[in-house]
């Protein structure tokens, strides 16, 4: 159902995807191909979506230069359509060497909430290009890229993968709109339950503002649940105008 809404929606605005990379045919020689994460939703005890994240391919850049295209996905179930519907798609572009990102894609719906944004960040020619189309304004954005960035998608993954125990705080390079320093801050190791089980996982505090994978509000709080055993996010809790919405890991595919 989730790739089903995704196509649909990518579709219709496949005229503001500026990103028409090819994909590799060797990309299972690429070890985060074909990883995806599904969770569930909950507000309180009430399951009120699904999410996904998902390393959907492997593609060329430019020649020697390869990305993972990663899709992240939310969707609000039918009971909570009536009352905020959610549909929400984020792409984003990781250099397979997990130095810098080559752009990302959003497409925010959420409730009367709505945006496409988009960014693609070109290293050879040291230049940014990009466009957000809200409330029936386009902004357009262009720029000098002067070092390696990361989207915010991206930069999970990053972090991840590079996640030092001992490291209390990391800063990040992330370019969306602008420039600025993703600040996380990594508060050890806490027990949690999911399924049924107990696990280990780092709490890190990710301070993206109004800049997160969804939609965030500037001033709350997001936490991401890392597990201690297999670097995989198992959880993230998102403060909300009235209490917390917390997606759980149900299923690791691969």
């Amino acid at each position: 159902m989730i790739n089903f809404l995704f196509i649909i929606l990518f579709f219709l605005n496949a005229t503001e995807n500026p990103f028409n990379f090819k994909s590799l045919e060797n990309k299972k020689d690429y070890p985060l191909y074909g990883i995806k994460y599904i969770y569930d939703i909950y507000w309180g005890v009430i399951k009120v979506g699904m999410a996904s994240i998902e390393i959907k391919d492997v593609v060329e850049i430019s020649k020697d230069k390869y990305a993972y295209k990663i899709e992240a996905v939310a969707i609000s179930s039918s009971f909570i359509d009536k009352i905020f519907k959610v549909r929400d798609i984020n792409l984003g572009y990781l250099d397979v060497n997990m130095e810098r990102s080559y752009g990302y894609f959003k497409y925010i719906k959420e409730g009367r909430y709505k945006f496409i944004e988009y960014m693609y960040f070109d290293y050879e020619k040291l230049k940014i290009t990009g466009k957000k189309i809200k409330d029936k304004k386009t902004t357009v954005y262009e720029g000098i890229i002067d070092e390696n960035y990361f989207d915010v998608l991206s930069s999970l993954f990053y972090y991840c993968n590079s996640l030092n125990e001992i490291e209390s705080e990391k800063k990040i390079k992330v370019h969306t709109t602008k420039k600025w320093d993703l600040q996380v801050i990594n508060h050890g190791i806490v027990s949690l339950k999911l399924d049924n089980k107990k696990i280990k996982a780092y709490k890190v505090e990710p301070k993206v503002g109004d800049e997160g994978i969804f939609v965030s509000r500037k001033g709350r709080s997001l936490y991401v649940y890392i597990s201690n055993h297999d670097r995989i996010p198992v959880m993230l809790e998102a403060e909300v105008f009235l209490g917390n919405v917390v997606a759980k890991l149900v299923k690791t595919e691969k």
